[in-house]
């Protein structure tokens, strides 16, 4: 299976490299858009990536900037990829705006640091486990609701065997491997499959234990894309930081918050038990659920 390309990454690149490339041209949002006859606020929805741009727009903002050649050509074939419909659409009626960008950031990501401290990450959970979850979830759901939330999960976890699947390092905190989502029978399932997964040459998981003391209260992602081929401007950011909430999400971006989670994953890493430790005691934890 090949690696599917995220519109959603795309487009977000595409909004930080035309900010890039104006800022370079010394023009404010106004000028730059005053010139292809547009206003200000249609080129700041733009450069916050809210919204696709046509590609002849890009291209006449690209004059405007004085980019041409083979530049202005990444540019615009990426304008192009960005008004793609990603795989995940056929879930918009379960799946909130919030959650469509990260599932679109997900698909294109090359590396991504995962700290759980309540439950296994969608991308290593067993079908049993996530219906469990889902119906258990503290916001009801409808059967229909739970069936399409449960699917979309599984298919989320195509990229971990795709053509260029990314590094998943996970840190999971042993309350996470020990609570009982959907009971002991689901639960053996779950932890034979963390321990199956962890020896993929791409898949780390790693066990913070009780013992390593208090740990981190909230669990969050970090997200790295790989860079885009010359003559693409080297404009967009590389990592991205992901913190889930009840209602919504965090989009972490700028460099200071992104050091701190960062310095936070390795000093959890740093903290847990190796891989071979770590699949030791998910077998113990597998051998208590089977008795």
């Amino acid at each position: 299976m090949t690696q599917r390309q995220s519109p959603t990454v795309r487009r977000r690149r595409l909004a930080l490299t035309l900010k890039q490339l104006r800022a370079t041209a010394g023009l404010s949002a106004a000028d730059a858009a005053r010139r292809v006859d547009h206003d200000a606020s249609w080129l700041s929805r733009i450069e916050n990536a809210e919204v696709r741009p046509h590609p002849n727009d890009v291209r006449a903002l690209l004059n405007v900037y004085g980019v041409d050649g083979d530049q202005a050509e990444a540019v615009i074939a990426v304008a192009r990829q960005a008004k793609q419909r990603g795989w995940w659409q056929r879930y918009n009626d379960v799946l909130p705006d919030w959650f469509t960008t990260f599932v679109g950031m997900e698909s294109e990501a090359s590396v991504i640091r995962s700290y759980e401290c309540q439950m296994i990450p969608g991308l290593l959970q067993t079908e049993e486990y996530a219906r469990a979850a889902f119906e258990g979830a503290p916001v009801p759901m409808r059967p229909d609701e739970v069936d399409k939330q449960v699917a979309l999960r599984m298919e989320r976890q195509a990229i971990l065997t795709s053509d260029d699947p990314p590094l998943l390092r996970v840190v999971l905190d042993e309350g996470a491997v020990r609570r009982l989502v959907g009971g002991p029978a689901v639960m053996k399932a779950q932890i034979d499959r963390l321990i199956k997964q962890s020896e993929l040459s791409n898949i780390q998981v790693l066990v913070l234990p009780y013992a390593a003391g208090v740990g981190f209260d909230g669990s969050f992602v970090i997200l790295d894309f790989p860079p885009l081929p010359e003559p693409y401007p080297d404009a967009a950011e590389d990592r991205m930081v992901y913190v889930d909430t009840l209602t919504g999400a965090l989009y972490l971006e700028r460099p200071g918050e992104i050091s701190a989670y960062a310095a936070a994953y390795e000093q959890l890493q740093a903290l847990s038990l190796g891989p071979r430790e770590s699949r030791a005691t998910l077998g113990k934890i597998s051998e208590d659920l089977a008795t």
